[in-house]
């Protein structure tokens, strides 16, 4: 399956920042790196279960249905780059 064929329009979502608060932005890095929400919440000294929420909010953010989807938007907004910029808002 394709990216677009999963609803996923890349140039489109590229274009603009993420819509996603700071915590947000952390937990989506450690998802797409592959990490479970067990090792994020370790992580960020967060429990597994707020992760887990963390991580509904992000789909429902992005528009996307799973782990795969939402570590390719992340790679595409350079967040995967240890030097990426941090957002500043809450």
């Amino acid at each position: 399956m394709s990216l677009q064929h999963a609803g996923l329009n890349l140039h489109q979502s590229c274009s603009r920042p993420l819509p996603l608060s700071r915590r947000e932005h952390e937990v989506l890095r450690e998802l797409a790196l592959g990490n479970s929400n067990k090792r994020i919440a370790k992580a960020l000294f967060i429990s597994a279960y707020t992760v887990d929420g963390y991580v509904k909010d992000i789909y429902r953010k992005l528009g996307v249905r799973n782990r795969a989807m939402a570590a390719v938007i992340a790679a595409h907004h350079g967040l995967l780059n240890e030097h990426a910029p941090r957002p500043v808002k809450g």
